[in-house]
């Protein structure tokens, strides 16, 4: 787990794209949460948005705060102008966090009264709860899987980068219900005698713990 502040953001993501070019080749990163503006309210209501490229972290978030806080959230398919995108051009479609919604309704948005006294620090404090729960569910559970191959009736995937993997879950079914069926293996392979050509699966790992990973690998059946 990397905690990481970025300077720059409004002269164009500049610390965060330098991030990206100096680190890209050297780790490799599987989630990542960007939080940006995210102490405003304008009512009483403890609310905030996730702001997400992935819908898996997208889900662990509204869990994470539905079971470990007491904040309300929305969400939004958004991650451009912000550093999220300097990180999703390095490593692709890994982003969740949390910003202030709607953040062009702040009043103290790039003004001199953006102080501590101007953030609703309950809700900050909410905010910060779905975080840490969030942090602690990725680095408790398997990543999304790679290398996903669908031919004919046999699914094959990368193993998972994590040790601990007992299994992989696997389902699969024609573009109108593609998850209806379902199957398990315990090695990176799998022969389904009832895939068809153009249908959709999704395999995802799942630890010695029960933890299962947080976003599935999908592909279509060639």
């Amino acid at each position: 787990v990397m905690f990481v502040a970025f300077t720059g953001e409004e002269a164009g993501l500049r610390g965060a794209r330098e991030f990206g070019r100096v680190m890209k080749d050297s780790i490799t990163v599987v989630g990542a949460l960007n939080n940006d503006m995210m102490g405003w309210s304008n009512d009483h209501r403890i609310d905030n948005t996730i702001r997400y490229s992935n819908p898996g972290l997208r889900d662990v978030q509204h869990a994470a705060a539905i079971q470990f806080s007491e904040l309300i959230t929305y969400d939004a398919f958004y991650f451009k102008s912000t550093d999220a995108q300097a990180l999703y051009d390095a490593w692709g479609d890994i982003i969740a966090g949390i910003g202030s919604y709607p953040i062009l309704g702040n009043p103290h948005y790039h003004q001199v009264h953006d102080v501590l006294e101007t953030i609703n620090h309950r809700q900050l404090t909410e905010t910060s709860r779905t975080t840490v729960a969030t942090i602690m569910y990725m680095a408790s559970s398997p990543s999304r899987l790679t290398g996903l191959v669908a031919q004919g009736n046999t699914v094959s995937w990368t193993p998972a980068r994590e040790r601990g993997v007992t299994r992989y879950l696997i389902r699969y079914g024609p573009p109108a219900n593609p998850m209806h069926y379902s199957a398990t293996a315990t090695s990176p392979r799998a022969v389904l005698n009832s895939l068809r050509e153009g249908w959709h699966v999704a395999v995802k790992a799942v630890n010695a713990r029960g933890m299962e990973g947080w976003d599935w690998a999908r592909t279509v059946v060639k």
